[in-house]
């Protein structure tokens, strides 16, 4: 009776703010915590991250791993079977096996040296690419379909192929200075509807001439595998 009254709440918070999470609640790690704003949607997916944030509007399309990674900023679209930190340490290189029996057993204790992957704003992956861990994507980057990423993809840059590698970048130099010294992520939902999205340039010109009245503040929840609390200001940590 318990779990099913804590489902409901559940359920019935992340109605009010338009998120959507296709997974058990009970299957967050014992101290696993997500953050997550307004808007965003996880489908259902495979999940062994520590501690997540996951921005407004962001969604996660099905089949999924979302694996050691810390950060999915806003406005960020994932496609189906994308793999979120795959490990490229999970295994000791240096000791006399590779495999796991000598640190199960005996005392013995091996820590991989991770780091985990960040995606910053309006990043898109392309369906069944993989993000190692250790990387980082850049603001308004696109990942192709099934690409390996193994090194850090710059701001608006396309990044694709076999091995990964940077095929051109969605605008011009001054274009994409513009829109990051923008931070629009920030900005509030009806002030960007009207504003001219499908023209970047003009979208500058116009933010110049009318600048918002105020940023963004998104609600959210932070969820364990016990517990749910409210975000009522900003948590998605920005970069510089």
């Amino acid at each position: 009776m318990r779990a099913y009254v804590r489902k409901l709440l559940l359920n019935r918070r992340l109605r009010a703010l338009d998120i959507k999470i296709a997974f058990d609640q009970k299957k967050l790690g014992k101290s696993a915590q997500l953050q997550i704003e307004e808007g965003a949607s996880i489908a259902s997916a495979s999940i062994s991250f520590q501690h997540l944030s996951v921005g407004a509007s962001s969604y996660i399309r099905s089949g999924c791993e979302i694996l050691s990674i810390s950060k999915i900023g806003r406005f960020c679209s994932i496609g189906n079977g994308v793999i979120l930190g795959l490990e490229r340490h999970g295994h000791p290189l240096d000791w006399v096996s590779t495999h796991p029996f000598q640190h199960d057993a005996d005392g013995r204790n091996f820590v991989p040296p991770a780091r985990p992957a960040r995606l910053e704003h309006d990043v898109w992956v392309g369906r069944e690419a993989i993000i190692m861990e250790g990387v980082t994507i850049g603001t308004g980057a696109v990942i192709g379909a099934r690409t390996i990423v193994t090194q850090d993809v710059p701001p608006y840059a396309i990044f694709a192929g076999t091995p990964g590698r940077v095929i051109r970048f969605r605008h011009p130099p001054e274009i994409i200075v513009g829109l990051l010294a923008s931070r629009w992520w920030n900005l509030p939902r009806n002030y960007l509807s009207h504003a001219p999205m499908d023209k970047p340039a003009d979208f500058l010109l116009h933010l110049n001439q009318r600048p918002p009245e105020a940023q963004a503040h998104y609600s959210g929840l932070r969820i364990t595998r016990d517990h749910m609390t409210p975000l009522t200001t900003e948590k998605i940590p920005e970069t510089a």
